[in-house]
């Protein structure tokens, strides 16, 4: 009788080895996923800082090279849409 105990804890000891397992391969899978996750926020983020970055330069550039005229006029031409009376303005409309 003595013979089937040690057989029956041996059973069980690999259910539960094979559950911590399965257990174990879900976790980490979540992980990578969460880390690949992280990993774009982190990249759109240091795009976007490196197009503020380069966007702060040029204006720097601006106050410290340039006179008010091409400081008035880059700002009507890309804040306000504004143009010469002989220059032609084309909108994309297809929105491709």
């Amino acid at each position: 009788m003595a013979a089937p105990k040690p057989r029956q804890s041996s059973i069980i000891l690999r259910v539960v080895l094979l559950a911590f397992a399965v257990w174990m391969i879900y976790y980490l899978g979540s992980l990578i996923k969460d880390y690949s996750s992280v990993q774009k926020q982190y990249d759109a983020a240091a795009k976007k800082r490196d197009e503020l970055i380069l966007e702060v330069e040029q204006m720097a550039n601006i106050l410290e090279n340039g006179n008010d005229e091409d400081f008035i006029e880059r700002a009507a031409r890309e804040k306000l849409g504004y143009v010469y009376a002989d220059e032609h303005k084309y909108i994309d409309i297809s929105g491709n």
